[in-house]
């Protein structure tokens, strides 16, 4: 019974850890976060130990040079949210002409599709449609000084998750026996590097698409161009409906405010942006390898988002593409990294084929089978 009871301790962890996430998530949101952006910060971090030898030095440099850059992104993105906030009721009016016109067009161009016939069904359903996002927009502005006490709380984190990350690895290394530690420590070494990939690229990623976004938006003459345009591309860390949603918001924007030609130009430029970002751009850039299926991409969203609201959503594609990373290091779990694998299908094969071995099977590691090599 000794897979049992591995098992039973495999469920008590998995339980143990999604009440503690429920109870804790206040607590444990910037931890979260403090992870992620050490991981990011650490080749940076690296590089200026280098050159000033100096552990203090090499942090307040990296931190420096980095709360520049985000400064500056920030302030073009809060300068005109902050415009929009002020103007919210004049831009929900255009924003709800904008989506009469599309009911209009759907009513007279569509059939089967039951649009409401009167005013004051109409302007019903524009209120409902219109009123979430503007109730969370005030909701979010108020919640400022939580926002700022979590902000604090990652930048200590990270700063002393980047003192400590060689004190971490010995304690990991001590864990487990002698002649485990150098397959161990080469293990740690390229999943850390992965990670590092992965999080730097899908920097660059966001960044490249703002630029695209902003230029393109600024060419068709959309206001607010800057806005919309950084908007849209932190958004494609929601795979599927991220780029989507950030150009919906435009587009209707648009619709409601510009000449007739420029919705449609909108929605041209972001499907050529996203043809380019899924693949050309994040391909090149963050690589293949650690592409999630539709399928755990949802899954992790609603689940993170659930537990730790847009916060969750933020860190649910960049959570489970670590996870992926660090399931294909380990033997048991390489058959789980390509279940998520966004070419599952293409691969499928592999069940049968490379993991078809007691290495790689989870009853190996409950207990029942003894791995033969």
């Amino acid at each position: 019974m000794q897979w049992f009871r591995n098992l039973s301790y495999i469920l008590i962890v998995i339980i143990g850890g999604g009440f503690l996430l429920l109870q804790f998530q206040a607590i444990l949101f910037p931890i979260f976060f403090a992870i992620f952006f050490a991981f990011l910060l650490m080749p940076l971090e690296r590089w200026m130990y280098r050159k000033v030898n100096s552990k203090f030095l090499s942090i307040l440099l990296t931190l420096l040079s980095v709360n520049v850059f985000v400064s500056g992104f920030a302030f073009l993105f809060g300068n005109q949210l902050v415009q929009i906030v002020g103007d919210m009721d004049s831009i929900q009016h255009q924003l709800q002409d904008g989506l009469e016109r599309i009911l209009v067009f759907i009513d007279k161009n569509i059939p089967y599709v039951e649009v409401p016939a009167d005013q004051a069904s109409l302007d019903k359903t524009m209120s409902k449609l219109l009123e979430a996002p503007v109730r969370y927009i005030g909701s979010s502005i108020s919640d400022v000084a939580f926002f700022i006490l979590n902000a604090i709380l990652t930048l200590l984190y990270t700063i002393f998750l980047l003192i400590y990350k060689d004190a971490f690895k010995d304690f990991l290394m001590i864990q487990f026996g002698k002649d485990k530690r150098e397959e161990l420590g080469i293990m740690l070494s390229e999943t850390v590097h992965l990670i590092q990939r992965y999080l730097t690229g899908m920097v660059t990623v966001i960044i490249i698409l703002a630029f695209l976004n902003c230029i393109g938006l600024l060419i068709i003459g959309v206001e607010h161009a800057i806005f919309w345009g950084i908007l849209a591309a932190c958004l494609v860390i929601i795979p599927y409906i991220g780029t989507t949603l950030g150009g919906t918001l435009p587009f209707l924007y648009a619709m409601a405010t510009g000449e007739p030609w420029q919705p449609w130009a909108v929605v041209g430029m972001y499907v050529i942006i996203q043809q380019l970002e899924g693949n050309l751009i994040t391909p090149k850039i963050v690589g293949s390898s650690v592409r999630i299926n539709p399928l755990f991409a949802l899954m992790s969203v609603v689940i993170m988002g659930s537990l730790f609201g847009v916060g969750g959503i933020v860190l649910a594609i960049p959570a489970m593409a670590v996870f992926k990373l660090v399931a294909e290091q380990i033997d048991v779990l390489k058959p789980v990294a390509l279940l998520m694998d966004k070419d599952l299908m293409k691969k499928r094969h592999l069940f049968f084929g490379k993991f078809d071995r007691e290495d790689f099977r989870i009853t190996t590691f409950l207990g029942e089978e003894e791995p033969k090599r």
